[in-house]
C-alpha cells in the first residue's frame, strides 16, 4: 500500500483567487509601508493653500471707506489755462498727493498698484497705474481728465466732477507719475479738452452739506407732521370703519404710508390723483402690492379714509 501523500501536479489558480495572500505573502506589508511613506512625504510638501493653512483675510467695514460730503459754500471756481495746467509743477504734485489719498487710495492703493482695501471686492479690479496697458479711456492728460469728469460706469469708476478743475489736473499729474512711460497729448487734444469743458471760463459750484445733516434737517422739518399723522392713525386703528379695515389690510407700514401721503397731499387732491400716485410703486410708499388689485369702489373707500386721517 502506497504511504506517500498525493501531490497536485498543477497550480490551482482558483484557490489563489480565494486566498491571494498565499501568493504574495508578506509583500503586502512592504507595499503598505511604501504607500505610507509616500503619503507622509506628500502631506509634508503641500503648499499653504493645499494644506488649508492660509490665514483668512479680514476685510474692513466698507463703510469706513466712505467719506462724508463736506460742507461747501457756493462760489465760482477760477478759470484754468489748459496749456499751463498740462505742465506739472511741484506744487501741483503735492496737491495731487493730497487729493489722491483722500479720494483714490482706498481702491487704487497708496502706491497706485490697484491693491487698495476697498478694491478687493470690486470686479473688475481697480486699475494699476504703473501698467501702461489696458487703459479704458487712455492715459493722456486729456483722456484722464475726461475719466475724472465723467467716470467709467461699466468699470465701477465714479465721476469726480465735484472736484475743482485745478484739483483734477493735480490728481491726473500724480497718477501719470506712476506710469513709466506716460503718453503725451498733442496741441489739438488739449484744445479739444478746453472746447468740451470750457475750462477757461471757470465754473460755478453749488452749496452742499453732509448727507447725514441733510437727513437730520428734513426729519426735523417734518417731525411735527409725522407725529400728527401717527396720532390720527392710532386713534382710528382697530376701528370698525370700512376704510380703516381696508387700510390695515393693504398697508405694510401704515406710518410710512400716511407720512408719504401727507408730504404729497397737494398732488393727491382727487381720487384719480391718489390712484396714480400709489400704483407705480406701492411698496415704496408702505402699501402691500395687493393694493393694485382693488376695484374703483375700494379705492374710493381707501381714499376717503386717508383724507379723513390726514385732515
Amino acid at each position: 500500500m502506497d504511504q506517500h501523500p498525493a501531490y497536485k501536479a498543477e497550480l490551482d489558480f482558483t484557490e489563489i483567487l480565494r486566498t491571494p495572500h498565499r501568493l504574495f505573502g508578506y509583500t503586502y506589508l512592504y507595499f503598505l509601508a511604501v504607500l505610507a511613506v509616500i503619503g507622509i512625504l506628500y502631506v509634508n510638501n503641500l503648499n499653504p493653500v493645499g494644506n488649508n493653512r492660509v490665514l483668512p483675510v479680514i476685510l474692513k467695514d466698507s463703510s469706513a471707506f466712505v467719506r462724508e460730503i463736506p460742507y461747501q459754500s457756493p462760489g465760482v471756481l477760477p478759470p484754468v489755462d489748459v496749456r499751463a495746467a498740462s505742465v506739472p509743477t511741484e506744487a501741483m504734485l503735492t496737491r495731487g498727493r493730497e487729493v489722491y489719498r483722500a479720494n483714490c487710495a482706498s481702491c487704487h492703493g497708496d502706491n497706485g498698484q490697484g491693491d487698495g482695501a476697498a478694491g478687493l471686492v470690486l470686479n473688475p479690479k481697480p486699475r494699476n497705474f504703473h501698467s501702461a496697458e489696458g487703459w479704458t479711456n487712455g492715459a493722456k492728460i486729456s483722456q484722464i481728465y475726461r475719466t475724472l469728469q465723467d467716470g467709467i460706469v461699466r468699470n465701477g469708476m465714479a465721476s469726480y466732477a465735484y472736484l475743482p478743475p485745478s484739483d483734477r489736473f493735480a490728481l491726473l499729474h500724480l497718477i501719470r507719475k506712476f506710469n513709466p512711460v506716460p503718453p503725451m497729448d498733442s496741441e489739438q487734444e488739449l484744445m479739444e479738452l478746453e472746447t468740451v469743458y470750457q475750462l477757461s471760463k471757470g465754473s460755478v459750484i453749488a452749496a452742499q452739506i453732509p448727507i447725514r445733516e441733510a437727513e437730520r434737517r428734513i426729519l426735523a422739518e417734518h417731525s411735527g407732521d409725522v407725529i400728527a399723522v401717527t396720532q390720527r392713525y392710532t386713534r382710528l386703528e382697530g376701528s370698525d370703519d370700512p376704510g380703516a379695515v381696508l387700510f390695515a389690510r393693504v398697508t405694510e407700514n401704515p406710518e410710512r404710508t400716511l407720512t408719504a401721503l401727507q408730504s404729497a397731499s397737494s398732488r393727491v387732491g382727487t381720487l384719480d390723483d391718489f390712484i396714480r400716485f400709489v400704483t407705480p410703486d406701492p411698496v415704496q410708499l408702505g402699501f402691500r402690492a395687493s393694493v393694485n388689485q382693488l376695484d374703483r369702489d375700494k379705492w374710493e373707500t381707501l381714499y376717503q379714509f386717508v383724507r379723513r386721517t390726514m385732515l
